[in-house]
């Protein structure tokens, strides 16, 4: 990423939270009353925790320690929990707001009601983020081959291996998939958060993947933070077969992989299919991070298209906004004319280890 770049997201993302933390103070201070040494310590706490995340962004992406690794996770889960305060602020705050229209006292035991679910939602978001969930899909490919039959595909995306979720966590997903005894797997982008790590060190648990048909990997806009060749000789070092703006026949199945830098970019995605040599007469699933220019892909006669990205916004109700970007494509198994299009929630998280509305998953496709 540019610094100009960095610093404007910085400061727009800071603005944002001293807005919430802002609206978060105003609501305690008038649910408990506080005194002035109250009020005084809570604004210092909340001040230092609104500053904490960008501070621990930077901090993580330049340096890779036990202090910076528990300086963000602290400081990313708190996110998720002040988004929630902050919900329930505004609750709270609108009925204040009602009820003087209206005439009516509003309990100071309904604003601590508010915040108390805040907590429990924002704990549900913790351990629900960590609950590993098997997703099954049924899919029907045009003209599959006789030996394609039956196989089964799993499909995880946006692992995020970084600060939060370390070595412990790829080898749980591991376990998973072994458990599962897959054909071939796809791995979907972001597999690394983009801060500094010990690339090989935390993606090692991925080299017990052993799948009849072998296991392949699309870079995502993670893998970009930073030059993403350590990554991708990662990947290639434990035999993960990276597909960068290429196709692999397997048995009669197209298999396309795009790098996520160039297929964001329209002209580059139309002239890296143009370049493939797309069969329409086999059936093909194309690997593409974003579920972005889906036209373009049903134009070539991709049979199938299968993303990731969009996390489904990771916590409720944000999941409205994903919907509207990518125009009901943000989650789940979709038609596009023709072309079959899955969009999985991921099954790691970013920023706030939160997942509520959401789902942490690992998708097992049956085709047919």
């Amino acid at each position: 990423m540019a610094p100009i770049i960095i610093i404007f997201f910085a400061g727009i993302v800071s603005l944002v939270l001293a807005l919430v933390h802002v609206i978060v103070y105003k609501a305690f201070v008038s649910i408990f009353s506080l005194t002035a040494t109250g009020k005084l310590f809570l604004g210092i706490i909340l001040a230092a925790l609104c500053l904490s995340f960008v501070l621990a962004s930077i901090l993580t992406f330049n340096f890779n320690n036990l202090f910076t690794r528990t300086y963000y996770t602290i400081s990313a889960t708190w996110l998720g929990f002040a988004f929630y305060l902050f919900l329930a602020s505004c609750i709270y705050v609108l009925t204040i707001l009602l009820s003087r229209i209206f005439g009516i006292d509003t309990p100071k035991l309904f604003g601590i009601l508010c915040l108390v679910l805040a907590l429990a939602v924002s704990i549900y978001g913790v351990v629900h983020a960590r609950t590993l969930l098997v997703k099954n899909i049924n899919v029907t490919l045009p003209n599959l081959p006789a030996g394609w039959q039956g196989k089964r595909v799993v499909f995880v995306s946006d692992i995020h291996l970084g600060v939060v979720l370390g070595r412990d966590f790829a080898q749980k997903i591991v376990d998973k998939i072994n458990e599962i005894n897959p054909d071939i797997v796809f791995i979907g982008g972001d597999l690394y958060d983009g801060v500094k790590v010990d690339e090989n060190q935390i993606v090692q648990p991925f080299a017990g993947l052993h799948p009849a048909l072998g296991t392949y990997f699309i870079t995502g806009n993670h893998e970009e933070f930073r030059d993403n060749k350590p990554y991708l000789e990662a990947v290639k070092n434990i035999g993960i077969r990276v597909l960068n703006n290429e196709l692999v026949n397997i048995n009669g199945l197209q298999l396309i992989g795009v790098d996520d830098r160039d297929s964001v970019n329209l002209a580059k995605f139309q002239n890296i299919l143009a370049n493939l040599n797309i069969n329409k007469n086999e059936p093909s699933i194309l690997l593409k991070h974003e579920p972005f220019q889906l036209d373009e892909a049903a134009r070539v006669g991709i049979s199938m298209q299968i993303s990731g990205h969009t996390h489904r916004a990771q916590v409720f109700p944000l999941n409205g906004f994903t919907y509207l970007i990518y125009k009901g494509y943000d989650y789940g198994l979709h038609l596009f004319g023709k072309m079959s299009v899955y969009t999985s929630s991921g099954v790691g998280t970013w920023g706030p280890p939160l997942r509520v509305g959401s789902d942490s998953e690992i998708v097992v496709f049956t085709f047919s």
